[in-house]
């Protein structure tokens, strides 16, 4: 991690369970004309964030990996929900973790805290897929152990759910 728990966003992050927590820094580009962090830079912060916990936290050989097999990390769906506005000026903290896998798809949780307030800027919900020549396919099992390490648990599995129909709730 980038900073000391010292802050309230860290202990905020860390009641809930994250053990992955880095600063994310803002660009003076990323707020809109209202000077409110823009949604686009969130998007962006999460994504950042998912490609930080593989390349600090699962290690060197998982990209080597994805790279020498031809697989792809697909995020099928991201849920973002903003909670509160981002200003110039303020620092960020995000966090990440797996929750579960629900058959091929590995499931995880993100949020975008306000440094010192611990105050909540955004959270998101990402499923994710291995694909492999265009298939999905299922997760190397090395990749979850490395996970439940850095997670201190093992992570759930629970069988694939019903599809449901993308769109507003009927």
């Amino acid at each position: 991690m980038g900073v000391s728990c010292a802050d309230r966003a860290h202990a905020v992050l860390a009641s809930d369970g994250y053990r992955f927590m880095e600063p994310v820094p803002a660009r003076p580009g990323d707020f809109d004309r209202q000077d409110h962090l823009n949604n686009a830079a969130i998007v962006r912060f999460f994504n950042d964030l998912r490609v930080t916990y593989v390349h600090e936290r699962v290690g060197a050989w998982w990209p080597e990996m994805i790279r020498t097999r031809g697989y792809v990390i697909a995020a099928r769906e991201l849920h973002v929900q903003y909670e509160s506005e981002g200003r110039p000026g303020e620092e960020f903290v995000g966090a990440m973790k797996y929750v579960r896998r629900e058959g091929k798809a590995a499931i995880l949780e993100e949020r975008i805290l306000e440094r010192d307030s611990g105050r909540a800027i955004a959270r998101a919900w990402v499923v994710q897929l291995l694909v492999h020549s265009g298939a999905v396919v299922d997760w190397p099992e090395e990749f979850f152990d490395a996970v439940a390490a850095i997670e201190g648990h093992a992570i759930e599995i629970r069988p694939r759910g019903p599809v449901i129909a993308f769109g507003p709730p009927q």
